[in-house]
């Protein structure tokens, strides 16, 4: 350990941290698939239309282009990577950009369905064409941010230059910007933010130098060479050049020679007008706008007025996405990695404003504040146009933001570390360097741990296998796709639910390729047909496109639907599975093994419930189930008559009487099979006159379905038949396994009207 210590004590150690970085940039590189990073399969077609050697690209919001909205970017970062790539025949790029119809962008809550593109193995090592391409600009963009890295290092040498830590606090700085798990994840793709961020930083440093090495000629020329270059990147970069003329302003303030406001105005303001003034001019002639967000807006769509208030709600996502949302900005981490960054974050705010209080920030910490409220302030601006509240679009700034947040954290830590002190004799023998190395380490745990644990597993493919023994609860039903029949084999559902997410696997399978892409689907109803959830997408969820099927290759294809509870009792499910071609009004014909079309019903599921209270059984059926109660009620000419011990004697049924038998029912344990309850009308020679067989609750609540200790009331009736003659009669019920007819024997005491007798009750009647 303390040779790790001295290691990282020495200037060199920048070094390894670079080389660290370049490794996980390569990692994030190569774990997340084509066109899954950010904007990707936007940025790239920028590029390709570069490469072929046309102009530049011309915004027509009513002609869709495959860049979209980011053909309005600045163009050195996409000619940079043009000029990478130029020698590479790219033409299969359509093919590359098979879009997911069903994506669910920007949710990262949602199960599946997360990738943007359906990709296949033309993506796969050695690379070729389109991926080829794509895979060299990302290793451009790693090597990009790697010089932000370093030059974030260099940045805060200088602003802590006076500090007896400065290269401690410099080093921590450059690793919270090389660890960040998102700034890896947008350096390892075709995105200009990785050169935004570079020349950003760089600009920045040589800011600072005006200041504490002297503003001379050549310094700022250089200044002004890189923020037009950082300018003709990213048009947040306006941010630094705002920073360099309020440097300017402060020196020439400081030395009371407003010459150096001019000569600085002039150095910096000549250079970057001749290189990105240009673009602006062409933006204004083109569009009538120098930033030609009016197509922007047009193109990417705009937002109805908001409020700085209301986009506090959207500060949640503001704050993920700085630190990592990955793949459609629908891939998060667990809510507690960001709750410890958000502590790590509150703590460098109160060790700045205490540093603040006590006037021990720093002499230059005002340079990166004030990069940081330019772009912040600019972001708020942009996202009042259009949903924009992503934080990697604080990255402009990034160098900036981890100087101050190393530096609050050490000033938190020594100041916890001086109150601790006072109030010990025993001194304290931690370092104020602790807590910023802390979130270092925190920060190189998440990095290597989110390709492996977030990104791959989102983009993996589903199983696949040939033997059917495999597969659970066959169902064998084929769907009409022309040349092709594909088959759900079986599934996999629970008998319970517990929580409004429902686990699905469905197991599929195509006797020959199939030339469409079809969609899958699922509905849950519930027992009145009522929709509780849905789900359609590509099979393997949206991985799995049927073109891609192999014939006789069985294919398992995993869930989870939302679902809501149901409205009505009983609460139980049904699931109903489809294909369906794209844009058609039905879904394909479903059939049975035997060709007869039917509906595509997978099976029911109970929405669980806490079990009802215990009560006392006056019967017990079998172990299986506690008999609770039993009432007889006659509908007889509009009016109810409730048959009990009082006027059983006196009653004489008459034909046309409805009898309704209401039973409460217990089940002692989760019920193994289907159960049928029985209702029989028999005369004194035991014939049966009517009766009345089915599941409970007609059927809609079958037994297997039923919790542990859960009460379940149904009624049974039958109708006197209009022949009845008079005599003697008995009432029965009882309950019988659904499979084989096998009657569950009963015991108990007799009660009011009824009396058990070896697998029925029965009530005599007259």
């Amino acid at each position: 350990m303390t040779r790790v210590v001295q290691f990282l004590a020495q200037p060199r150690a920048i070094y390894f941290l670079l080389a660290l970085f370049g490794a996980l940039g390569a990692l994030y590189s190569v774990t997340t698939p084509l066109f899954e990073a950010g904007d990707e399969l936007w940025h790239y077609p920028y590029v390709q239309w570069l490469a072929r050697g046309n102009g530049l690209p011309v915004q027509q919001p009513a002609q869709k282009q495959l860049w979209e909205q980011e053909g309005g970017q600045p163009p050195l970062y996409y000619a940079l990577a043009a000029a990478t790539t130029f020698w590479i025949d790219a033409s299969d790029l359509p093919e590359r950009l098979w879009r997911n119809p069903y994506a669910k962008i920007g949710v990262p809550l949602a199960f599946g369905n997360k990738n943007l593109i359906v990709h296949t193995s033309a993506e796969n090592f050695p690379w070729r064409n389109t991926a080829l391409a794509v895979h060299l600009i990302r290793l451009l963009s790693v090597l990009l941010s790697a010089g932000t890295v370093f030059l974030t290092y260099k940045l805060a040498r200088e602003i802590f230059s006076s500090l007896a830590r400065a290269h401690a606090l410099a080093l921590i700085a450059a690793s919270v910007v090389a660890f960040n798990p998102m700034f890896l994840f947008i350096s390892a793709s075709v995105n200009n933010d990785s050169l935004a961020a570079l020349l950003a930083t760089g600009a920045l440093l040589l800011i600072t130098q005006l200041v504490t090495r002297g503003a001379t000629n050549a310094r700022l020329l250089a200044t002004g060479i890189v923020c037009g270059l950082a300018l003709l990147t990213k048009v947040s970069n306006l941010a630094v050049s705002g920073v360099a003329g309020s440097v300017i302003l402060y020196l020439a303030w400081r030395a009371r020679d407003w010459k150096i406001l001019a000569r600085g105005g002039i150095l910096i303001g000549i250079p970057v007008a001749l290189i990105a003034g240009w673009w602006f001019a062409r933006n204004f002639i083109l569009y009538g706008d120098p930033l030609a967000f009016n197509v922007w807006l047009e193109i990417a769509g705009g937002r109805a007025p908001q409020t700085l208030f209301g986009l506090l709600d959207e500060f949640q996502g503001f704050r993920i996405s700085f630190w990592g949302n990955f793949g459609g900005v629908n891939v998060i981490a667990p809510d507690w990695v960001y709750t410890v960054l958000d502590l790590f974050s509150l703590l460098a705010v109160i060790g700045l404003i205490w540093s603040a209080a006590r006037r021990a920030l720093p002499a230059l910490w005002w340079i990166p504040a004030l990069q940081t409220t330019i772009v912040f302030a600019a972001l708020i601006r942009w996202t009042l146009m259009t949903y924009a509240s992503q934080g990697r679009l604080m990255f402009p700034a990034i160098a900036a933001i981890a100087i101050l947040l190393t530096f609050g954290l050490s000033a938190f830590a020594y100041r916890v570390r001086q109150i601790a002190n006072r109030k010990s004799e025993n001194k304290n023998p931690q370092s104020a360097m602790l807590l910023p190395a802390l979130l270092s380490f925190f920060l190189v745990l998440c990095a290597l741990a989110a390709p492996w644990l977030l990104i791959a597993p989102v983009y993996a493919q589903p199983a696949r296998f040939t033997n059917d023994a495999e597969v659970p609860n066959p169902v064998h039903i084929f769907f009409d796709a022309d040349a092709a029949q594909p088959e759900l084999v079986g599934y996999a559902a629970p008998r319970f639910l517990q929580g409004n997410e429902l686990p699905l696997t469905l197991y599929w399978r195509t006797d020959k390729p199939i030339a469409d892409d079809l969609a899958m689907y699922v509905h849950v109803y519930d027992t009145q047909g009522n929709l509780l959830g849905q789900w359609d997408a590509f099979p393997g969820n949206g991985l799995a496109p049927t073109r891609l099927w192999q014939p006789n290759e069985i294919l398992a294809d995993a869930y989870r639907i939302p679902v809501k509870n149901p409205p009505t009792y009983p609460p139980v499910g049904r699931i109903e599975v489809g294909l369906t071609r794209q844009g058609a009004m039905r879904p394909l014909a479903a059939r049975d093994p035997q060709g007869n079309e039917i509906t595509p019903s997978l099976t029911q599921f109970k929405f669980s419930q806490s079990a009802d209270a215990p009560g006392a059984a006056r019967a017990t059926f079998g172990e299986q189930f506690d008999l609770l109660d039993a009432t007889l009620r006659v509908q007889r000419a509009g009016q109810e008559i409730i048959v009990n011990e009082n006027n059983a004697l006196a009653f004489a049924l008459q034909p046309g009487d409805v009898l309704n038998v209401n039973v409460a029912l217990r089940a002692r344990e989760i019920p193994d099979s289907d159960y049928v309850l029985f209702l029989h009308l028999t005369d004194a020679q035991d014939n049966l006159i009517v009766q009345r067989d089915a599941q409970p609750r007609d059927n809609l609540y079958p037994t297997h379905l039923w919790n542990a200790r859960e009460i379940v009331s149904d009624t049974l009736t039958v109708t006197v038949p209009q022949n009845l003659a008079q005599g003697n009669f008995a009432l029965e019920f009882g309950m019988y396994r659904a499979d084989d007819l096998t009657r569950l024997p009963i015991r108990g005491a007799a009660w009011d009207i009824w009396q058990t007798r070896d697998d029925l009750l029965e009530a005599l009647l007259q």
